[in-house]
């Protein structure tokens, strides 16, 4: 079975390495801002993300954790980085898209595939998920979410291969399916 990634996951991880990230303990919003040229600032309120006179920044609501603030760091970063427009003037169905892209983005930026493909997972799930939040500095359930996310698009990618008769794993015949 091969993974094929997403466009999402591609951008990503081409963002990682042109800074050079490319291990988990490396991730650091301070870093990724300071690399991108966006300026962090933290204040009592709620998190947003603006681009004036041509410079990005994120303001971080300095009430939430360090792990909620990295989480709204990379929610606002997909809104500076891949949302163009001024949301006042659009639809709400659109804002409620962008806001839900955003959402996803976060998963795959905390948790980058490239980076999540090159660890060893147990096989006992809980084990699996304590060590991503651990790896990753994200919560039991945000890694729980993530890793969810993962297996999902390889079980597809399984599935896909099984059906098209392609690399199978040996558990599965194309017999055994139709």
């Amino acid at each position: 079975m091969r993974y094929t990634n997403s466009h999402l996951e591609d951008w990503i991880e081409n963002l990682y390495r042109k800074i050079d990230i490319t291990e988990p303990e490396q991730i650091n919003f301070e870093r990724i801002a300071e690399a991108l040229d966006i300026r962090l600032s933290f204040k009592p309120v709620t998190s947003f993300a603006l681009k004036h006179s041509g410079i990005y920044n994120i303001c971080l609501d300095s009430r939430k954790s360090r792990t909620e603030q990295w989480y709204d760091f990379a929610h606002e970063f997909c809104h500076i980085y891949r949302h163009e427009g001024d949301k006042k003037t659009m639809p709400a169905t659109w804002t409620d898209y962008l806001e839900w892209q955003s959402n996803y983005f976060t998963y795959h930026f905390c948790i980058p595939t490239f980076m999540l493909r090159n660890i060893n997972l147990s096989y006992i799930q809980s084990h699996a998920i304590e060590n991503i939040a651990w790896l990753f500095k994200v919560s039991p359930s945000f890694a729980k979410k993530r890793l969810s996310i993962y297996y999902r698009k390889l079980t597809q990618s399984l599935f896909n291969s099984a059906v098209n008769g392609k690399s199978m794993s040996p558990i599965f015949s194309t017999s055994k399916i139709f």
